[in-house]
């Protein structure tokens, strides 16, 4: 039998899997569903815990795996042999944008766009903000991000 917290996790994982596109995301999801299916009766931590603990322990191992065995382009021309995916760190931030609880839609919408590379100045000019103003809901809402970041760490 499966328990509430773990079931509630799998259901959010499943889909997060659907809304994805990601292969490096949905290698991460599929680990982190069988990390939660192995002990389907631990009723410990709420589902959300649950859910974002185990894409951590995802992510620990498929970085483990790309230290034992980077991979490499079969195109021979485009081989980029020790660089670091710039798209990790993106897919990282939009998980965890996507999942956080605590974070308003508004944040949330800021947060999305300048992960995307979007600027103050068109941020402002797509939401009818005067850009000081914008600046300053940049500011808030990263400081209020990078806490609430801060405290996940802590607590997982």
């Amino acid at each position: 039998m499966i328990s509430h917290p773990v079931a509630g996790a799998v259901k959010a994982l499943q889909k997060q899997a659907l809304a994805s596109c990601d292969t490096y995301e949905l290698d991460r999801i599929d680990r982190a569903l069988d990390e939660l299916l192995r002990n389907p009766t631990n009723s410990s931590t709420p589902a959300p815990h649950r859910a974002r603990s185990a894409m951590g322990h995802a992510y620990e191992a498929l970085e483990r795996r790309r230290a034992i065995a980077p991979s490499v382009s079969l195109d021979a021309d485009r081989v980029d042999c020790g660089q670091i995916d710039s798209n990790l760190l993106v897919a990282e931030t939009l998980a965890w944008l996507r999942t956080e609880p605590h974070l308003a839609d508004g944040e949330r919408v800021l947060l999305d766009d300048l992960a995307h590379g979007h600027d103050a100045a068109s941020m402002a000019h797509r939401h009818a903000v005067p850009l000081p103003r914008m600046r300053e809901r940049i500011s808030r809402t990263r400081r209020h991000a990078r806490a609430l970041w801060h405290a996940s760490e802590v607590r997982a």
